[in-house]
């Protein structure tokens, strides 16, 4: 046996010494160059394309068997400009061929310089590659028929033979000065990569390498340019396809007038694994900076060779907002709070496939209020959105305009700039035309116009162009409220609906809030049934329809005495004045107490207006009549103050009276006045009408007296003059 081992080395030995003498004559008396047009055409069989080899070509056999080329251009297609689809100025590859006995496959240097692709898309959706494409798929395709059709089955693949994939080495990858340019007809993208340059160590599966690639990345129509650098270590498993890489940090830094503030940088890190045959990609480590952002998460991905599905973590971490704002060039809003805007983050699991993306366990913060639950996104071409979230506190306030709260106590419109546009301007509620919603938000405090809400509740729907809120319950100054909201976009004109009713509300510390006073406390019950349509906020109060009712109870009006008020004005009247305006009774001492005060309104194309308004209290009672057109700001009302017929003191000149007074003027602060002189005519006319009633008896009554002693005829005749006299009735005359 071991002379037959050494017979079989020396006949090896034999066999690659023959070789080796007839690829050194192959070199001496073989030129490649000589077949340039040969390879040409035959190349261009295959691809359909003109191909122009004009650099030399070299050749090396023993101990690698390698190539060299120079310059070499492939053709563009036909409409896609005379400049060649492809070129570059050099390529080197080779093979060590000893190893190829073992079935090994070991690569030297692999180098390309100056690649050049020119990548484009016509506005009829071809690629200047497709042609190239469907021949190549074509010639395959046919090749196989002719393999099955004219050869016998293929051997097991246990027998068969071939080079094995996991022995294959690769000295290094060098790619410089590449370039690649993309322009789309149809969407106008024209994107460009140069001065590629990509490096790698030795490459032995199995084995950690590194790998470092850079570029420079311009977008001209977006007015971007980016300089890209790139370096991770890869850990390949060829004959598995499996990739793990470890160490990754890719740099951009990015410039142009497209680039906020005209120049950011970013950096993504992170490790991760591909497995390429079970489509499955694992990222973890992930951490992105940039622009005062740091953004870290993980990702599982499966399926990828299918239908991808992707899960994870995503983490911003707490953040300043005004900060990135700035390193974004972005203008910070000007806010009431001044701490407004100084902190944020964000947490949360998700999953997303193709059609559906899923948050669950979000905590999102801002200042200090934070937001919990869950949400999720269906079929993004016509979104449904379903959420459930928690919110502790939120103060809206805070991130209005400096002085909005007190601009909202007043009736002087807010000036935001828009000025008349602002107020032409229409409601956009495009977004509800497709939108599908099903949420539920609880919000622990919310303070919005600076009315404080608690406990507060509601759920959302949306279909069909139709938003609900149905229903939204809420806890509101020691009351509840109940409201039901509905929005219809569905149509040209867009309706609104609004229902609801507030019980046990306290209501001076809501117009402390609302309107900064405390002219009424009491406790208060109030319903609302309106509806309005329009695109504008001001065709929407022209168009507003429906009722409106309150029901005050046990309370008083502050800062006002509506029987002194009425008493100061019967005295200026005594006095030579003219009894009308506020007088005294007005003044942050004076207060008007009331058992019950309550009215109800009918709200038609705008105008509120009320027939029912009571007032009951110790001292004086009244009602009321008239209108408030909502679109204009203008209340006409009417209110009679009934003056109780035991009334003593300053008020006993106007016992069982009533003294009109007129509401005119804006809602929060009307002007009034009072028609004390009026009453009194009235009071007046109804004593002398009294007496003269009284008269008229005492008169018939003497009458009938004398008439029993003087004759029938003569009679009836003084009975007539008298009547005549003081204006006697039928009745009188029938006595």
């Amino acid at each position: 046996m071991k002379r037959f081992g050494k017979i079989l080395l020396v006949i090896i030995g034999v066999i690659v010494l023959l070789v080796a003498i007839a690829m050194a004559a192959l070199l001496l008396f073989f030129d490649p160059n000589d077949y340039k047009s040969q390879i040409n055409a035959s190349i261009e069989r295959q691809i359909g394309r003109k191909v122009e080899i004009s650099g030399d070509i070299g050749l090396s056999v023993f101990p690698w068997l390698g190539i060299e080329l120079g310059h070499v251009e492939v053709a563009n297609a036909q409409g896609f400009g005379d400049k060649p689809m492809a070129e570059m100025e050099s390529a080197e590859i080779s093979v060590k061929l000893l190893p190829l006995i073992s079935r090994d496959i070991e690569v030297g240097t692999v180098s390309l310089d100056g690649l050049r692709l020119r990548l484009a898309r016509d506005a009829k959706g071809r690629s200047n590659w497709e042609d190239i494409s469907e021949r190549l798929s074509a010639d395959q395709n046919s090749d196989i028929a002719d393999t099955q059709a004219d050869s016998p089955p293929p051997a097991p693949a246990e027998t068969a033979g071939g080079f094995k994939l996991s022995s294959l080495q690769i000295g290094a990858i060098e790619i410089r000065d590449a370039a690649v340019a993309w322009q789309d007809a149809q969407t106008g993208a024209d994107y460009r990569v140069t001065d590629v340059k990509l490096s790698t160590g030795r490459l032995s599966d199995g084995d950690p390498v590194r790998l470092e690639l850079s570029g420079d990345v311009a977008a001209p129509e977006e007015k971007i340019n980016a300089a890209l650098n790139l370096v991770t270590q890869v850990e390949p498993d060829i004959a598995e396809q499996f990739y793990r890489f470890s160490g990754l940090s890719l740099n951009v830094l990015a410039s142009g007038e497209g680039v906020p503030a005209q120049r950011q940088q970013a950096t993504l890190s992170g490790n991760g694994e591909l497995d390429m045959a079970e489509g499955r990609l694992k990222l973890s480590g992930v951490t992105l900076q940039g622009a005062g952002l740091n953004i870290s998460g993980n990702l599982d991905g499966t399926g990828l060779n299918d239908t991808p599905s992707y899960s994870g973590r995503i983490t911003v971490k707490n953040f300043d907002p005004r900060a990135v704002m700035r390193e974004l060039d972005i203008d910070a809003p000007a806010t009431q709070k001044k701490a407004a805007l100084s902190a944020a983050g964000f947490d949360a699991q998700f999953s997303a496939n193709a059609n559906r993306v899923d948050f669950k366990q979000i905590l999102a913060t801002l200042d200090d209020s934070s937001l919990k639950g869950s949400a999720s996104v269906e079929d993004f071409a016509k979104p449904n959105v379903v959420f459930a979230l928690n919110l502790d506190k939120l103060n809206v306030d805070d991130y209005l305009p400096p002085g909005s709260a007190e601009q909202a106590q007043t009736d002087t419109p807010a000036q935001t700039g828009g000025g008349d546009a602002q107020k032409d301007a229409e409601i956009d509620l495009s977004g509800l035309k497709d939108l599908r919603m099903d949420g539920k938000l609880a919000v622990g405090a919310l303070t919005a116009a600076n009315i404080h809400v608690t406990n507060a509740n509601l759920t959302v729907k949306a279909r069909d162009g139709v938003l609900t809120i149905e229903p939204l319950t809420a806890e509101l100054y020691q009351g509840n409220v109940r409201v039901t909201a509905r929005v219809d976009a569905s149509k040209d004109t867009p309706r609104y609906a609004l229902k609801g009713n507030l019980n046990g509300l306290q209501f001076q510390p809501l117009l402390e809030d609302v309107a900064d006073t405390d002219r009424v406390a009491a406790l208060a019950n109030m319903n609302i049934d309106i509806s309005t349509a329009g695109k504008q906020v001001a065709a929407m109060k022209r168009a507003l329809n429906g009722n409106f009712g309150f029901d005050l109870r046990d309370g008083a009006f502050n800062g006002f005495n509506l029987a002194q008020v009425i008493a100061s004005a019967r005295s200026r009247l005594a006095s030579g004045g003219d009894g009308g305006g506020a007088g005294s009774g007005v003044g942050e001492d004076e207060k008007t107490p009331f058992n019950r005060f309550a009215a109800s309104f009918n709200v038609k194309d705008g105008v509120m207006a009320g027939k029912d308004l009571n007032l009951k209290s110790r001292v004086i009672n009244a009602t009321g009549t008239g209108n408030y057109d909502l679109a204009a700001n203008a209340l006409d009302y009417v209110v009679s103050a009934q003056v109780p017929e035991d009334a003593s003191g300053k008020l006993e000149d106007l016992a069982g009276v009533a003294v009109p007074i007129k509401l005119t003027g804006n809602l929060m602060s009307p002007a009034y006045s009072l028609d004390v002189a009026g009453a009194l005519k009235g009071v007046a006319s109804k004593r002398l009408q009294d007496e003269k009633a009284k008269l008229q008896d005492k008169v018939s009554e003497k009458l009938k007296e004398r008439t029993k002693k003087i004759d029938p005829e003569v009679s009836d005749k003084v009975k007539k003059g008298f009547q005549g006299l003081f204006g006697g009735s039928k009745k009188d005359d029938a006595n």
